[in-house]
């Protein structure tokens, strides 16, 4: 597993769509910012939509056991910038981390770190990073 270090996504990008935008504000029982700023919520969908590969893929390259040998681990967010409904970002990722370890009552598992920067495509500047890690259950070594 610890040769997945630095493999990087195709990545790929996302649009930020005002209905969109609304609907997550609407689902989070928030109103929509008059200014048009994208719901935070947003670093966790974005990520996934424009990196280039399916959460079937990331678990194909990670070598999951089956769809449930797997949890959320850590989400990090860092928005230095607010994201923005009509804008196109860019989005990149790299695997950072890979550690085995073992729970007395899960047992074996990798967490899997990767971090994917959130470039806005107008301004080439990182308006986001998300770093996630995914925790994969093993029945053995």
């Amino acid at each position: 597993m610890t040769k997945l270090v630095g493999h990087r996504f195709p990545g790929g990008v996302f649009s930020i769509e005002y209905w969109e935008n609304f609907l997550i504000h609407d689902v989070m029982l928030m109103d929509r910012f008059e200014d048009g700023t994208a719901h935070p919520l947003y670093l966790f969908h974005a990520p996934l939509a424009g990196l280039g590969v399916k959460i079937k893929d990331i678990f194909t390259l990670c070598q999951a056991e089956s769809d449930e040998a797997v949890r959320a681990g850590e989400y990090f967010w860092e928005m230095p910038t607010p994201l923005m409904e009509g804008q196109t970002y860019r989005m990149s990722g790299v695997i950072t981390g890979v550690e085995r370890k073992s729970g007395k009552r899960s047992g074996l598992m990798d967490i899997v770190t990767f971090v994917v920067d959130i470039t806005n495509e107008a301004t080439g500047a990182v308006d986001a990073r998300v770093t996630n890690s995914w925790i994969f259950l093993r029945r053995s070594g």
